[in-house]
């Protein structure tokens, strides 16, 4: 009985860990699912990495929404960035926003101009980026 719980155990602390390791998608990868989910997506272009201090972001629109997508040393980095992505979001102002992290990137998502009401624009952006 012991030999089986310290085996589920195992088996959970190892599945989490890869979780937390899963690889992002390419943003070549996550332009091409946008599109693929009928989105229009902008070209994307450097950004300014020091407000969510990344190594390097990219941002665009998609599907009329603002999207910026920044990449880390390390997952840890891309996690610690998530909540002041957040909080910085809330400062500006923001309505209907996100920021999500896998693996060594950060996905900000921010629908200033209102443009997707319905939030199946966000839906699917975020969606690509969890796959």
């Amino acid at each position: 009985m012991t030999r089986a719980l310290v085996g589920i155990a195992l088996a959970l602390a190892l599945a989490a860990c890869e979780e937390s390791k899963a690889q992002a998608p390419g943003d070549d990868e996550l332009v091409a699912a946008w599109k693929k989910a009928g989105l229009d997506v902008s070209a994307f272009t450097d950004a300014d990495a020091a407000p969510y201090s990344a190594q390097a972001c990219r941002s665009g629109t998609v599907g009329g929404v603002d999207v910026t997508i920044c990449s880390y040393d390390t997952g840890e980095d891309a996690a610690a960035a998530q909540d002041p992505a957040l909080a910085l979001l809330e400062k500006g102002g923001a309505a209907t926003a996100s920021a999500l992290v896998r693996g060594k990137k950060l996905l900000v998502v921010n629908d200033k101009r209102k443009a997707d009401p319905s939030g199946k624009s966000i839906n699917a952006i975020t969606g690509a980026f969890r796959k």
